[in-house]
């Protein structure tokens, strides 16, 4: 979410900054403004409720009975093929890449596909940036909220955190495969906007999906490999949508085959995970 309004307010300031003084005056202000957050961050920042130096700092003789009375047993680790192996792990780890994919590819080429693709100027190309943001920004606030309704009546974690960002994913797949037939480009623009704000409701929900497989003290380490084989979409697709791009036809061409090939991929990459991923049966197993 932070991400999204980041980019949503810089997105048009630092389109004006490259525009007119360079992207040398752009990285340089950047950098700039990153120092002065890190600089209010060290001023103001304070340890937190829930570290361990606070707990000891506010702990007595009675609190400390109290918890050794009513401790309860630490649940055993689980090896980490149960976990890594387990269906859920290893169908959420296909979407998330693929989804992944399309967030570093709209990271890195968006500006220039709504520029030299689409013939919208370099300034429009960078405000435009902003859009499938608010697009994201704006279904990741809604879908939190109905999900945590459905939670709270008693729907499984199956439908909340897996069919729900797979719908969306299907939904975001099915636009940018038609986006090649795409000829006007406002039409086009939006189409890319709606169809990554609904792929951005996939990394809360199958994160949170991820996390009930595994006892709570190997939390971390599974959402760091998640996080990781993640990673690996974010490697490759930047570099495929140049090859594909310098391949095509003409550059509008080229960018639309490449975000519908990513829609391809993410429709196979939810189906996969429709069929094979139930955290709730995954965790019966890896624990049992």
């Amino acid at each position: 979410g932070s991400a999204s309004v980041a980019k949503i307010a810089l997105a048009p300031v630092l389109t004006f900054i490259a525009v007119h003084y360079g992207w040398r005056a752009a990285v340089l202000s950047l950098s700039v403004l990153g120092l002065v957050w890190m600089g209010c961050w060290l001023a103001g920042w304070s340890e937190g409720p829930y570290t361990s130096k606070a707990v000891k700092a506010t702990k007595t003789a009675d609190t400390e009975a109290t918890e050794a009375a009513t401790k309860t047993v630490t649940e055993p680790n689980v090896p980490w093929r149960k976990i890594l192996l387990s269906r859920t792990f290893v169908s959420c780890c296909f979407l998330i890449a693929t989804i992944y994919a399309l967030t570093t590819v709209v990271l890195t080429w968006l500006p220039s596909y709504f520029e030299v693709g689409l013939g919208y100027s370099a300034m429009q190309a960078g405000s435009m940036f902003a859009l499938p943001s608010i697009v994201g920004l704006v279904l990741m606030i809604t879908s939190g909220s109905v999900t945590d309704k459905l939670i709270g009546r008693g729907f499984t974690s199956r439908t909340v955190r897996v069919i729900v960002p797979c719908v969306g994913v299907l939904i975001c797949g099915s636009i940018l495969l038609f986006l090649p037939q795409i000829s006007t480009p406002i039409v086009a623009v939006a189409m890319v906007s709606i169809g990554y704000g609904f792929s951005a409701i996939t990394f809360p929900l199958i994160n949170a999906a991820i996390s009930e497989l595994c006892p709570p003290q190997q939390t971390a380490g599974t959402m760091g490999f998640f996080l990781a084989i993640m990673s690996i979409g974010g490697l490759i697709a930047p570099y495929a949508t140049g090859v594909i791009v310098d391949n095509a036809a003409t550059p509008a061409d080229g960018y639309a085959q490449s975000f519908q090939a990513i829609g391809v991929i993410g429709v196979i990459a939810a189906v996969l995970v429709l069929v094979f991923a139930n955290p709730e049966r995954d965790r019966k197993l890896i624990r049992g």
